[in-house]
């Protein structure tokens, strides 16, 4: 994903996803800050392979983990 910023909405909130600066030695998946009405409330590693898409599914499912529950929830593209 060539985006180093997203906005999600699950369940009504709004959440925003940013790419953190990473060691260009290592190979692992790029790591992603997670805040909450501008509160940070943790991070999700993902793989900067996926696409767009496949980014969102990833955050809302990490989203239900983190904060429980399951919703419907549509990701806003800014």
């Amino acid at each position: 994903m060539r985006h180093h910023q997203r906005s999600i909405t699950w369940q009504g909130q709004a959440f925003q996803f940013q790419q953190l600066q990473s060691d260009p030695s290592k190979n692992d998946s790029p790591l992603w800050a997670v805040y909450r009405r501008g509160e940070f409330i943790g991070t999700m590693r993902c793989s900067g392979e996926v696409t767009t898409k496949d980014f969102d599914v990833r955050s809302l499912r990490w989203l239900g983990e983190l904060l429980g529950g399951s919703g419907g929830a549509k990701p806003l593209v800014h």
